[in-house]
């Protein structure tokens, strides 16, 4: 017998169904286990080990200092203590357990009649059942958070903490998870571990809780904003008694005592002060992001959980000016939001179904929270609609009102935010990071937002044209143009005056946009965006004249640190936010100084020796010391005569400044980045997006943005803890070859008359330029410039 022709036979014999079924199930039952094995081995996020596992008793905060030894914060125990179970109230105890793991006891990390619930309701019927995750589970996720939680990311994380869940079983007893569940959990407004919350909501110890504050907190863990007793009063009350009910369901309480409680009204004794980290709460996110990438990149001997191995880290950021750039944010902002509320209160922003308003709510907490309840599309509308006792914000204190979520989302689009930053322009220690009005309420930072930065980025230009070989005493005229080539565009001054022309350091101070945008056109977009990268600048320039008036979209920390090339030798510097790390041992595992300055912030590679910025298609080298001096004092010349002067006036300044405002197009943000010897630092003031600006008040940067530095000049003069500013510039600063004693402004009808022989064009109307004649009319002004010595 033929075996081969046997065994063919005996496999067509099969119907191709079953050969395919059994492919299939076998393809996937060996790709499970891969899946799980790749999980389980931790590549997708981390898997500790047994050894890793039974240290969690050992686990210590890492300390945040700044660099005049104020501690600013800590990470991982952030407003948190360690407390025994036996602290902690029984009622509270039997809460967590009615509400989020009633068989806690029974099983093994893993409750998989309530994954069979989910299985069931969620994905065969369509229903929202929950997340089926056990306590255990849910302190695996405090322990070892998620990294990313959208697609599969989301089974990817459930399988691991399913795994750690299980590891953390076999090493703790039931008592002992859930003192490290109490001790870890997050009850929001960055506030971890029972204690915390306690204090916070309750402003008492645990062990003293009532049955009704032990209800609101543990309800509260399912959505810690939505359910924020504080914030949202009624929803928490609602909660609260969903959880007295499954306390009397499953038999902790009895009937009468579960109606009698849920007849009380909510009663907390808000205490915000409890063991809060309240200084430079936006800074020390960013920092987060810092240091993990200093421990995740070889960068220490050994491996170290900045959460959890009781590190001590030394920042760059002063105390003492961290407080006055927050002090004068929050005073000039408290002035300007009233200002903007009179305005927008006959006339408001946002309308009824603004896409702006649906898109926070789209991806809001609450929104997630209600579709975890099971609610269908249309009880979730009725909820956004439907007011509801809230605490909102304000800067007069916070202010309890009836409210509806859309209009909630609306009154919280509708405030003015503000960001500001220092920097040291040598070292690139970062002095001073404020990104924002208040971090509870407003997370997105400022200091990061990218936005159009108007005049500011002038410098910048004047800068190009310094390098290009033009000079602060060259003339420039002030000259009505139309762009053809892009759509008619004529730009006009703020003041609408028009004739003469301006020297090129008078037209910098008084920001004189006709004289920018020529000069923007001759010196050509090459050679403006060779400078700006020089000056550490990453972000994207657009072609074209507008460029000149600050089109391109940046963040305040780009722009403010682009600055430090001019008191630094022509030479930007790189920020820095740690200069060392100490391990719990006291022993140094970090040092600045020890690490090779070979990724800028803004992405591309430096060279330490040179600082060389190494673009995809060229190699630059630092701008000039002689332009960066003739800036300096160009810039400082701003400040004294100049857009900046009420600096002077109005705040009395009167040691060494320099800086340049930037109005955005309609007000729509206000900048101000200026500079002492010692201190480069900017401010932007404007709204969450384009709408939100004013249309009646005049919201000129000099209004909005340059008052915060005034002000945060007049708290660091005022601090007798800080040494005063320099009187001067020094000469390595300011050194220029350049004369610039020269006349602001000249009258010269004559050779106005010359120029207007030349291009054919009357004096008294816009010139009309585009492609065909730009370079052609660059040409002319410099052969008329030669020929009268302009």
């Amino acid at each position: 017998m033929d075996y081969k022709r046997y065994k063919n036979n005996r496999i067509s014999s099969f119907p191709k169904w079953v050969i395919v079924t059994f492919t299939i199930v076998g393809s996937s039952v060996i790709g499970g286990f891969l899946f799980l094995f790749l999980v389980w081995a931790g590549m997708f996020g981390p898997v500790p080990g047994n050894d890793d596992l039974k240290n969690l008793h050992q686990q210590e905060a890492s300390r945040i200092l700044s660099a005049d030894g104020v501690q600013l914060g800590t990470y991982h125990q952030q407003n948190r203590t360690t407390i025994r179970l036996d602290e902690t109230s029984p009622k509270l105890l039997d809460a967590l357990l009615a509400i989020e793991d009633i068989r806690f006891h029974s099983h093994n990390g893993i409750d998989y009649r309530a994954l069979g619930r989910v299985f069931v309701k969620s994905i065969l019927m369509g229903q929202n059942a929950g997340g089926g995750s056990t306590i255990t589970q849910q302190l695996a996720k405090n322990l070892y958070p998620r990294e990313n939680s959208r697609g599969l990311f989301i089974v990817t994380d459930k399988l691991r903490e399913m795994i750690i869940a299980r590891k953390i079983e076999n090493l703790y007893s039931k008592d002992e998870i859930l003192e490290l569940y109490f001790n870890t959990v997050s009850f929001g407004e960055n506030t971890y571990g029972i204690e915390m919350a306690s204090y916070r909501f309750f402003n008492k110890p645990p062990d003293e809780l009532t049955l009704n504050e032990s209800a609101t907190l543990a309800g509260l863990l399912k959505a810690t904003t939505f359910y924020n007793p504080h914030r949202n009063p009624e929803r928490s009350l609602q909660r609260r008694n969903v959880v007295i009910r499954q306390m009397e369901k499953y038999e902790f309480i009895a009937s009468d005592v579960a109606n009698n409680a849920i007849a009380e009204p909510l009663r907390i004794d808000y205490n915000r002060s409890a063991f809060s980290d309240n200084l430079a709460p936006y800074f020390r996110e960013h920092l987060r992001k810092e240091i993990q990438s200093i421990l995740q990149g070889g960068n220490t001997s050994e491996k170290y959980n900045f959460r959890t191995d009781g590190l001590t880290i030394h920042t760059t950021l002063d105390s003492r000016l961290q407080v006055a750039a927050e002090s004068a944010v929050q005073s000039r902002m408290k002035q300007l939001q009233s200002i903007f509320d009179r305005e927008v209160s006959s006339n408001p922003i946002f309308g009824d179904n603004d896409p702006d308003v649906l898109r926070v709510w789209n991806r809001s907490e609450q929104l997630m929270a209600l579709k975890q309840e099971g609610l269908s599309s249309q009880e979730t509308e009725e909820v956004l609609h439907t007011p509801v006792q809230t605490l909102l914000f304000s800067w007069d204190g916070y202010q309890r009102k009836k409210i509806s979520p859309y209009d909630e989302i609306s009154y919280y689009l509708s405030f003015l935010n503000a960001g500001f930053f220092a920097i040291h322009p040598n070292t690139g220690h970062v002095l001073a990071w404020v990104g924002g009005i208040d971090h509870r309420h407003f997370q997105y930072d400022q200091v990061l937002a990218r936005r159009q930065t108007g005049s500011a980025f002038k410098p910048v230009l004047y800068a190009s044209a310094l390098e290009a070989g033009r000079a602060p005493c060259d003339y420039q005229r002030n000259m009505l143009a139309q762009f053809a080539d892009y759509d008619d565009w004529t730009p006009q001054n703020i003041n609408e005056e028009y004739g003469g022309r301006y020297s090129l350091q008078a037209a910098l101070a008084q920001s004189v946009n006709t004289v920018a945008v020529h000069l923007a056109t001759e010196t050509g977009s090459d050679q403006i965006r060779k400078t700006a990268i020089d000056m550490g600048i990453r972000s994207y320039l657009p072609e074209g004249p507008a460029v000149a008036l600050g089109t391109a979209e940046m963040s305040l920390l780009e722009l403010t640190t682009a600055y430090t090339s001019f008191l630094n030798e022509g030479k930007s510097v790189t920020p820095q936010f740690i200069t060392h790390i100490y391990n719990n041992d006291g022993e140094l595992i970090y040092d600045v100084r020890d690490q090779q300055q070979n990724v800028s912030v803004f992405g591309y590679p430096v060279s330490e020796d040179l600082n060389l910025i190494i673009t995809p298609s060229q190699i630059d080298h630092r701008m000039s010391t002689r332009t960066a001096a003739t800036m300096t004092k160009m810039l400082e010349k701003a400040v004294d005569e100049g857009t900046g002067y009420s600096l002077r006036s109005q705040y009395n300044i009167q040691h060494a400044l320099g800086g340049k405002t930037g109005t955005t197009q309609n007000y729509t943000d206000g900048w101000f980045i200026g500079f002492t010897p010692e201190i480069v630092f900017g401010t932007r003031v404007g709204g969450s997006n384009n709408r939100v600006r004013f249309k009646q008040f005049p919201a000129y940067a000099s209004q909005t943005a340059l008052p915060i530095a005034g002000e945060f000049l007049q708290n660091i003069g005022a601090n007798t803890a800080l040494d005063s500013q320099p009187s001067r510039f020094p000469s390595s600063q300011i050194n220029t070859p350049f004369n610039m004693q020269c006349e602001d402004h000249r009258n010269d009808r004559v050779i106005d008359r010359v120029r207007d022989f030349f291009t054919g064009q009357s004096s008294d109307e816009p010139r009309v330029i585009g492609d065909n004649d730009e370079e052609e009319s660059r040409n002319i002004f410099r052969r008329i410039g030669r020929r009268f010595g302009l």
